[in-house]
């Protein structure tokens, strides 16, 4: 939802028109692909964005955040958990044996290694 200090614009649906129809950032200009995400982006341009902010709960980590998503994955940096398994299974049987904290990392790899130049 958007805060008093924002503004932001999204096309009317139209009744032939992809439902995943994009929204542009008034402030920014940035568009997004769905609508629904603008309002969060939104928080990046309000006065009192650190009240939204998540904060690393690790004494003497200064890691804030807007998404608690984004502080889930970083939490994983203090445990070392790496809970994401690529979920490539070659031919013979195995699974590739790649592990990682953070979602991005996981997709470049499987990018990187996995997909034929795709």
């Amino acid at each position: 939802m958007p805060r008093e200090d924002s503004t932001y614009t999204s096309s009317p649906p139209k009744p032939d028109q992809d439902p995943n129809r994009r929204a542009t950032c008034t402030t920014c200009g940035l568009t997004v692909k769905r609508p629904s995400d603008l309002p969060r982006h939104m928080l990046l341009h309000a006065k009192n964005k650190e009240d939204f902010m998540f904060q690393c709960p690790f004494p003497e980590c200064g890691h804030k955040t807007l998404q608690k998503s984004n502080l889930e994955t970083h939490i994983r940096i203090h445990t070392n958990a790496r809970p994401l398994q690529c979920p490539v299974i070659f031919s013979d049987g195995l699974r590739c044996n790649f592990t990682s904290s953070d979602p991005s990392s996981l997709h470049r790899h499987k990018k990187r290694k996995h997909e034929d130049g795709e």
